[in-house]
């Protein structure tokens, strides 16, 4: 008789555990990347190198619960994995990249950590899709104007940030977000001092369209000490459409830059670019190109405009493997500051402006991208 009571308790404590875990139940999901290329790379007055890199290489944990009533809990914790020297600086650290919390619901979703503002949201739309947007061939070299905030570019990764993303109503969707400033020991810094940004974008995407307009503005950057600015405002609007096996894109943007090395003086930039590409079964073939025009104003810069071209292939192994060989070209005129798949270098001291960068940069690459 003990013997059935027991059993019988087990059974019921059992079959409470059973429904408190179903009710609780978090679906998980490792994903990642594995992206190598090997690169060989010229610039004028240099020698030419060959190089290993890693592309933004990755490993990441994302799931999400139900909590009843349409209200989802979801997180991901992303870290980069550097697989050309297993270096950990930089992203290449726990939780280093997109990671964050939130909730959602028919209403929207919230979320908080440390992850890319809606500007960097619309990449896909138009960016130079070779590299996934990254590597050598970055379109960011111009567009954006790099990806460092603290030398006027506005592609960086900034923690500490909340967003709100809308429900898609025919298409049409929101978001918005605001990070409140680095701490010390963020990944990638802006100083602890005051330093604020602010970023949205609206997005349509129907059928074969997409267009969207996204903007990010940068407070009180003067506040870190490699900061040669006040405030940075950058709008863009981008389309592309879907033609058959063509897909074509473009972008034009406005950036402005205030109060240079406490100057009072201000520069604009205008930029703009065109993506073109061809997908027949497993084989596709495309170009990018984008003209940074002179950073003008009271603060400008004569000549300091450049133009970029990729031009590159890519054969799909499977579904999440590809191989893929480009050539990318950038030339800068006589007081253009960038750089191939990086950001303007600033020139020594308190209150130097950009360095002038080599006039003609150059890479042939063969890559190799795994996703999973």
């Amino acid at each position: 008789m003990k013997k059935q009571i027991g059993i019988a308790l087990l059974g019921l404590v059992g079959s409470g555990v059973a429904q408190v875990a179903s009710a609780q139940e978090t679906s998980v999901t490792v994903y990642g990347r594995a992206h190598v290329s090997f690169e060989s790379l010229k610039a004028s007055g240099t020698k030419t190198k060959q190089v290993l890199n890693n592309n933004t290489s990755r490993i990441g944990f994302r799931g999400e619960e139900a909590l009843g009533n349409g209200l989802k809990a979801f997180f991901q914790i992303e870290s980069g994995v550097k697989l050309d020297d297993g270096g950990s600086g930089g992203s290449n650290a726990l939780a280093g990249r997109e990671s964050f919390v939130g909730l959602k619901s028919n209403f929207g979703s919230i979320k908080a950590g440390n992850f890319y503002h809606p500007y960097d949201d619309l990449h896909s739309i138009s960016g130079n899709y070779f590299q996934l947007f990254t590597g050598t061939s970055n379109d960011a070299t111009l567009w954006a104007n790099g990806s460092t905030a603290a030398t006027g570019g506005f592609d960086q990764r900034l923690p500490n940030a909340v967003s709100y993303e809308s429900p898609t109503f025919g298409g049409l969707s929101a978001k918005l977000w605001y990070s409140f400033g680095p701490t010390s020991g963020s990944q990638e810094q802006l100083g602890s001092n005051g330093a604020r940004a602010i970023s949205a974008n609206v997005l349509y995407a129907n059928g074969p369209l997409k267009a969207a307009w996204g903007h990010l503005q940068q407070r009180r950057m003067q506040t870190h000490s490699a900061s040669f600015y006040e405030d940075g405002f950058s709008n863009f609007i981008t389309v592309g459409y879907q033609i058959g096996p063509v897909y074509l894109a473009a972008l034009v943007e406005r950036d402005k830059l205030k109060n240079i090395n406490q100057s009072g003086n201000d520069r604009t930039r205008n930029y703009g670019h065109l993506l073109a590409k061809y997908t027949t079964g497993a084989h596709t073939v495309g170009a990018f190109y984008g003209k940074a025009y002179d950073w003008k104003g009271s603060a400008g810069r004569d000549d300091s405009g450049a133009r970029m071209y990729t031009v590159g292939y890519n054969y799909a192994l499977s579904k999440r493997t590809q191989v893929y060989t480009l050539y990318t070209n950038l030339k800068n005129q006589d007081a253009g500051a960038y750089v191939l798949g990086g950001s303007p270098v600033r020139a020594a001291g308190a209150l130097a402006d950009w360095a002038t960068a080599s006039e003609k940069q150059s890479g042939i690459v063969l890559g190799m991208a795994h996703n999973f």
